[in-house]
């Protein structure tokens, strides 16, 4: 059994996140609605969620949080997330917004998973607020695809 540790995980997810600011800013530059090019830059503006956790922390925390070995290794967020949302070349506002949650949902689970072994406190308090964010996103995804606005 491999070790990894929440350094790594974390990494990981910060891969992610990159990955779906560049989905976004693909979209945005394919799209010829103006709708949905608005969106996807906003959104590909708005997804450093783990620097901006990070940066909250003292720096000795931040070290002793990542340092931590997790027990089993999480099946973590990847290429397969994009690949199951199929998002046309013209995507319509609220197809992105549904793809938006649902990888918003990749990661929810990625940090459910490390949630789900033995942490400490602080381990622990840093990817509950990760999911609270997700969430929170997710809600105002589902706001503006409610109000039809795009």
């Amino acid at each position: 059994m491999a070790v990894i540790t929440i350094a790594q995980v974390l990494e990981h997810a910060e891969q992610f996140e990159q990955a779906i600011v560049d989905f976004y800013a693909k979209l945005a530059g394919n799209s010829s609605r103006e709708g949905v090019r608005l969106l996807t830059d906003y959104m590909s503006r708005h997804r450093k969620r783990i620097s901006e956790a990070l940066d909250k922390l003292p720096h000795e925390q931040i070290h002793l949080i990542t340092s931590a070995p997790l027990r089993y290794e999480p099946k973590v967020a990847d290429c397969k997330c994009f690949e199951l949302i199929g998002l046309p070349d013209e995507a319509t506002a609220s197809q992105v917004l549904d793809a938006a949650v649902a990888l918003d949902e990749c990661l929810v689970s990625l940090y459910r998973q490390v949630l789900a072994q033995p942490l400490e406190v602080e381990a622990r308090d840093l990817f509950e607020s990760l999911i609270r964010a997700e969430q929170r996103d997710e809600i105002e995804l589902k706001k503006i695809k409610a109000m039809d606005y795009f």
